[in-house]
């Protein structure tokens, strides 16, 4: 084997033992290595004297560290640098050494496995938004509309829409405020004052389509016997003007066509009427008043009478010729007399229905309650100015989308009869001045033969 086989075997042999104990020590082992390697390499010198001198022990000493690695001892491994203690080299040290070592492990050696995060809780249903509640205003000095906007909620309520009436000005400023402020949905109100301005109108205008033209209702003139016309009115308090109440937008809007300056109603017309009794004012001006119980109780004395409107060509387009006689206001017309008036076109208006809107969905169900459930209004107990609707008539106004679809998916065949009507009502129509009394009754009965109900 030669002396330096016997050298080398005899050094492993020694050295094994001596880790082999500092090892299996308990936990003072760290303290047992240092100490261990002395007495090992002290042994490993006096091996080397023995069996080759100094020559043999320097030449294990200065032997290369791969030369060993060959034949590493068993749970023994090299250091990675020159150690030195007590000014001897170091070659070897415990495996657990490098256990213990801070060396870098990889990612996956480090990373300490994580739970996966429970499961995200499935987001709850939410529940569909409230239903809004349809708002539909009308002025409480017409008693017409007002009655009409409460039948009107009572038909959609029986179409499963949640709706109410509301008591509200119509004007076109008071609706230029609500298409703005969100605060009504729908709305019953006059077309002579929504036309009486086209610049007032123009900024909001197409966000407020009417669905339907409505019945025209009177107007009426209410003065002292004493005032035997417009003209006389005018003339009044000295050149000053008189003080002509107007019960709502539509009696203002008539009220400055004929040049006179309106008084806006800030009473009911019950309390109007008491001022012109008491002669506090020179008129009231009303609309759609219809059978109301305050122009019944009024008048019977005899003192007071309607005002005659004379038709001029500065009325078209946002009225129609009407006349009442002593059926319509006993206390007010005499038996012989005949009393010529306007009527003005009202309208069911939509609020903040226009192009985009976020309530198209909902305009689009009001509209089908309002054609599909129409037949409601025309009940013997609703309001009569139902019964003079015709919801295929247009308007000088923008119209509802869904409206228009309704009326154009609902035309049928047309009616010779109506045509027949139609040409006679566009040549009256077209004539200079305007149709007069004469025409009006021959339109009626036009109209009265045309429905099957005239000679």
């Amino acid at each position: 084997m030669g002396v330096n086989g016997a050298l080398k075997r005899s050094y492993f042999v020694d050295i094994v033992g001596q880790m082999e104990a500092s090892v299996t020590s308990s936990a003072e082992g760290a303290r047992n290595v240092g100490a261990s390697e002395r007495p090992a390499k002290q042994k490993m010198q006096n091996l080397a004297w023995r069996h080759g001198g100094v020559a043999l022990a320097g030449l294990l000493v200065l032997a290369p560290i791969s030369t060993w690695a060959v034949t590493a001892p068993s749970g023994m491994v090299p250091y990675d640098r020159p150690v030195f203690r007590n000014g001897k080299r170091v070659l070897w040290h415990g495996a657990w050494r490098a256990r213990s070592a801070k060396t870098p492990v990889t990612t996956a050696e480090r990373a300490i496995p994580t739970p996966a995060p429970p499961p995200e809780p499935a987001p709850k249903s939410l529940a569909p938004p409230p239903e809004r509640e349809i708002n539909v205003i009308a002025e409480a000095q017409d008693d017409c509309a007002s009655r009409m906007a409460g039948e009107l909620v009572a038909m959609l309520h029986a179409a499963g829409l949640k709706a109410r009436a509301v008591a509200g000005a119509t004007s076109p400023s008071a609706l230029a405020l609500a298409v703005i402020g969100d605060t009504a949905d729908l709305a019953i109100a006059p077309m002579d004052a929504l036309l009486a301005d086209d610049k007032a109108t123009a900024s909001w205008r197409d966000r407020a389509p009417y669905v339907a033209r409505l019945a025209n209702e009177a107007i009426e003139i209410i003065a002292p016997r004493a005032i035997a016309d417009l003209d006389q009115l005018k003339k009044l308090r000295n050149g000053s003007g008189p003080t002509v109440v107007a019960q709502g937008a539509s009696a203002e809007a008539l009220l400055a066509r004929l040049g006179l300056k309106p008084k806006p109603a800030q009473e009911s017309l019950a309390a109007s009427l008491e001022e012109l009794a008491a002669g506090k004012i020179d008129a009231v001006v009303v609309v759609g008043a219809g059978p109301s119980n305050a122009i019944a109780d009024f008048g019977k004395d005899g003192r007071f009478h309607l005002l005659s409107i004379p038709w001029t060509p500065a009325l078209r387009g946002g009225y129609a010729p009407a006349r009442l006689t002593s059926k319509d206001r006993p206390n007010l017309i005499r038996a012989d007399e005949k009393v010529d008036s306007v009527a003005a076109s009202m309208a069911l208006i939509a609020i903040d229905a226009g192009q985009g809107s976020p309530r198209t969905a909902q305009f689009a169900a009001i509209v089908a309650a309002f054609f599909q459930k129409f037949d409601i209004l025309l009940a013997e107990n609703a309001q009569a100015s139902w019964r003079d609707v015709n919801l295929a008539a247009s308007a000088n106004w923008p119209r509802l989308p869904a409206a228009q679809q309704w009326i154009a998916s609902g035309q049928g065949a047309t009616d010779a009869s109506l045509d027949s009507f139609r040409k006679m009502a566009h040549s009256v129509a077209s004539t200079n001045g305007g149709p007069g009394a004469a025409d009006a009754d021959k339109l009626y009965q036009s109209l009265m033969q045309w429905r099957g109900t005239g000679p």
